[in-house]
């Protein structure tokens, strides 16, 4: 298995994680998108906020040039480091929801 398709299945796996916790503690409805052929894979939520419908975002990761770009990531823990357990180098993701001019400063990989 080539390196981009193995770190393909690291993110869903590591999404699908979260996609079961958050089905569990959350009121909102939860689901797990993965298009692998665009190489996006996200995790939403969607509900009511008193009379207004809300989508969040909650996880969204996409592969380019190679790499795992975090573009949205509210959890703890930081998904980041969940991948490095999962065997992906500091090289090999990008945290995109940090300014460019700041990544330098993360020890991840710049872009």
């Amino acid at each position: 298995m080539d390196r981009v398709e193995q770190y393909r299945n690291i993110v869903k796996q590591v999404l699908q994680r979260y996609y079961d916790l958050y089905q569990r503690m959350q009121d909102a409805e939860t689901a797990l998108l993965c298009d692998p052929a665009a190489d996006q894979y996200q995790v939403i939520q969607t509900g009511w906020d008193a009379q207004q419908r809300r989508i969040y975002t909650t996880l969204h990761l996409s592969l380019k040039n190679g790499k795992i770009y975090i573009h949205s990531d509210p959890t703890e823990e930081g998904i980041a480091n969940v991948l490095i357990e999962e065997g992906i180098p500091k090289a090999d993701i990008i945290l995109e929801y940090q300014a460019p001019t700041l990544r330098k400063y993360s020890g991840f990989a710049q872009a």
